[in-house]
């Protein structure tokens, strides 16, 4: 019985993480205090386990430095809490995906394809909406006071067309859950036809891979779009060099598919003002945000200069941030109005904001994430369709160079979800590479 609701409220939690922030965070809470009922609980013991450890072990570490350093003043754990600290719950995601039986692989499969679906179909559906999917539904029991309306981008013909959304609040959140879910489509599609599957198959995954794409690239958030490349380039190489699966007939197949795509956004760029506005800054044209990234890393390194080790403290990047800004307004009196214009919630870089609050060992520590997510997908028995789900893990960390979404609370549930998907998996290879050495030494 116990386990049972476990199950569902973790199906519903990673389901609603593209509904709403609120309720899939609810949800993940309702699940990890089932799971700590659980009969049987799994012992973790992989390197995904130890790693992260690690890593927030750092971070508690930074903050008992931080709190001395203040005089034991309670106020600065709150801040701390408050800001990047408060993302340790989220690592409950990670180890509730853990408490799934065996025998409910298949379940934990559905439910994340079920998420990817719905992260499609709002996205799609976003694109002709000028009202926002997530006021349509909040309008309904409260009285929002959020801006209602979506970015118009212009028409294809008669139609209206939007940056799409889905139900998040804004582009740059939604183009991280699309990070996650295209590669998916990408080697589902790949798989389908490897495999021969029935002519209905191929067509369901040729229209999903279709839809995903055109959502992608209306919603135009460059640094998920290089996520998702780096992460189906990554996918290639293990097709090519470790499965040795693609064969000559499956790259003419492929690349016809890829010119009928690109002859589709070629036409529609010269005929529409839209796809023209769309497709622009994917090849060089500049965005009016662009340039604010620079600023504020140029603000970013006199604080990782001054605090390498400790970092200055999570809770702390903002009135940091405002100091460092004003000193470089007056070392730089012509470029006052970029200084003071750019946005400044976090460094639009994850190694830099990272390394800024928590100090070099924090930076060190994620790229060290980084290696064992390869290691896992590159050395351990992951099955086929296991590892087409989470090869968005591997872009995550390319997206982080020019945006923060490891301080993205939507993005990083599912970020952990999909971990956690990956070492339920490797924990199984753990288990069994111990019981053979067992075997051996017996």
């Amino acid at each position: 019985m116990i386990y049972r609701i476990y199950r569902s409220f973790l199906a519903l939690s990673i389901i609603s993480c593209a509904l709403s922030v609120s309720l899939s965070q609810l949800f993940l809470l309702l699940s990890f205090v089932f799971f700590l009922f659980l009969e049987e609980k799994p012992k973790l013991s992989s390197n995904l386990v130890k790693i992260l450890f690690i890593f927030y072990g750092w971070q508690i570490v930074t903050l008992l430095y931080h709190f001395a350093s203040n005089g034991f003043d309670p106020i600065s754990i709150k801040h701390a809490f408050r800001d990047e600290m408060k993302d340790i719950f989220l690592v409950t995601a990670f180890i509730s995906v853990q408490g799934i039986k065996k025998e409910d692989k298949t379940f934990l499969y559905k439910t994340f394809f079920i998420f990817s679906l719905v992260i499609v179909f709002t996205g799609f559906i976003s694109i002709f909406s000028m009202t926002r999917l997530s006021r349509l539904i909040s309008d309904l029991y409260k009285t929002s006071t959020s801006w209602p309306y979506q970015h118009h981008y212009g028409n294809i013909g008669p139609l209206n067309i939007y940056l799409p959304i889905g139900l998040m609040n804004t582009h740059l959140t939604f183009g991280g859950l699309l990070a996650f879910i295209f590669p998916g489509f990408v080697f589902r599609l790949y798989d389908s036809w490897y495999n021969k599957s029935s002519k209905r198959i191929i067509l369901i995954h040729v229209v999903l891979l279709f839809l995903v794409s055109i959502v992608f690239l209306f919603n135009n958030a460059r640094s998920s779009l290089l996520g998702a490349l780096v992460s189906v380039i990554f996918g290639l190489y293990v097709l090519v060099f470790i499965d040795h699966d693609i064969s000559k007939k499956m790259i003419k197949r492929t690349s016809f598919i890829l010119l009928g795509f690109l002859l589709l956004l070629f036409v529609g760029y010269n005929s529409t003002n839209a796809v023209k506005r769309v497709v622009d800054p994917l090849f060089g044209g500049e965005k009016h945000t662009d340039s604010g990234r620079t600023f504020i890393w140029d603000s970013t390194f006199p604080l990782i200069k001054t605090n390498p080790i400790f970092g200055i403290g999570s809770g702390n990047y903002q009135n940091e941030i405002e100091i460092s800004r004003k000193n470089k307004e007056k070392e730089n009196r012509e470029l006052a109005f970029f200084y003071e214009v750019t946005q400044r919630g976090h460094a639009h870089n994850d190694y830099f904001h990272l390394t800024a609050v928590f100090g070099f060992p924090q930076s060190v520590l994620y790229l060290i994430l980084f290696g064992t997510i390869l290691y896992t997908l590159l050395s351990s028995n992951i099955p086929k369709q296991v590892r087409f789900m989470t090869y968005g893990l591997v872009g995550f960390f390319a997206s982080g160079l020019l945006q923060c979404y490891f301080q993205d609370d939507e993005v990083l549930i599912v970020f952990y979800f999909l971990l956690g998907y990956l070492n339920f998996y490797a924990e199984e290879n753990t288990k069994a590479l111990e019981s053979q050495k067992s075997n051996n030494l017996g």
